[in-house]
């Protein structure tokens, strides 16, 4: 893969990296490798073979809900790539504009049904006003228990922060929250774009997403993802990344002695070193066998996957096969499934 621009092992030290050596939870390392084969596995079966559950026999990813091995196999990124990055009707500014507002809602359903993406160069706070509400405000009456914004990520923070905003710019409170979040990026437009544009590194385009009020690292890093999907943009996900509390409590259960290095700096390590951690343990991980149905290019485990399923998704199989605890969230099949 090309990595543009990439300022190489961004944020972290590669000399601690590639000097350092921790020590691994044997148990841990298994249930991993196992863990990203199976999940893998179990994509393929559903999503490329369609076939009906249920697609593991493991009872823990049977039973619970774990993303994809793959950031850009879940739903909402794969809405996000068809109709904002891939889409060759919106321009640059109004993709990075318009991947910011997707993080904040996070829910590829109210997005399709309040039209977006959208041309905020020709918006106008009428259209937001007016049309807009209507849209949500019509959602609402169809259906009153419909939640606007995905249960994923806690976006407690831009609710509180762009309403505050908001209060300050037009004197008065926002209570629709959707309008919230769109007249923010609306008000804002100029300045995220600016930003962006103007970063010379992952890092500064990471910590330009940071600097509006309400958005934390875990959502500065999942916008800055998204970014890397399109085209025109100089960096790509493979030389930065930055641990969440998930990821960070994982990465603590992965290894017994980080070896002198922070978060960031580990999951870097296990990502380079991945190929040698599977041949110490004996564990199968050839990228040709496991993705076998991607384009050969995109047979690789990369320091997003590690982040996004590697570290966090290991922490919730061990607390639940080690730790005696469960994943919040059950999977449920749906009802015109047919069940072997």
């Amino acid at each position: 893969m090309d990595n543009k621009n990439d300022q190489l092992f961004c944020n972290v030290s590669d000399i601690k990296i590639k000097t350092a050596k921790p020590i691994l939870n044997e148990d841990v390392i298994r249930e991993w490798f196992y863990h990203q084969r199976e999940r893998t596995s179990i994509y393929y079966k559903k999503e490329i073979l369609k076939h009906p559950p249920y697609w593991t026999d493991d009872e823990i990813l049977r039973s619970y809900k774990f993303v994809n091995t793959k950031r850009t196999w879940d739903r909402e990124t794969k809405w996000l790539l068809a109709n904002v990055i891939n889409n060759s009707n919106v321009s640059y500014e109004n993709k990075i504009l318009n991947s910011f507002l997707f993080r904040v809602i996070n829910k590829s359903e109210t997005l399709h049904e309040i039209n977006a993406p959208f041309d905020f160069s020709r918006m106008t706070v009428i259209d937001i006003d007016h049309t807009i509400r209507e849209k949500t405000h019509d959602m609402s009456i169809k259906n009153p228990k419909y939640v606007f914004f995905s249960a994923a990520y806690i976006l407690g923070g831009p609710k509180v922060n762009f309403g505050r905003f908001l209060e300050d710019k037009e004197h008065k409170t926002e209570m629709n929250m959707i309008i919230r979040m769109i007249k923010f990026v609306f008000y804002n437009q100029d300045k995220i774009v600016k930003g962006v544009k103007s970063a010379a590194n992952q890092l500064e385009v990471f910590n330009h997403l940071k600097s509006f009020a309400g958005i934390g690292d875990f959502l500065a890093y999942q916008i800055f993802v998204d970014l890397t999907y399109i085209v025109d943009f100089p960096f790509t996900e493979m030389n930065f990344v930055i641990s969440g509390p998930g990821c960070e409590r994982g990465i603590n259960w992965i290894f017994s002695d980080r070896g002198g290095m922070n978060s960031e700096e580990c999951l870097f390590w296990f990502t380079i070193n991945q190929s040698n951690i599977a041949e110490k343990y004996n564990e199968e991980w050839e990228m040709d066998k496991i993705f076998h149905f991607l384009p050969e290019e995109e047979r690789i485990y990369t320091l997003m996957d590690m982040e996004n399923s590697g570290a966090c998704e290991i922490d919730k199989r061990c607390r639940t096969k080690f730790g005696g605890k469960r994943p919040k969230q059950k999977y449920h099949y749906q009802n015109n499934m047919r069940l072997f």
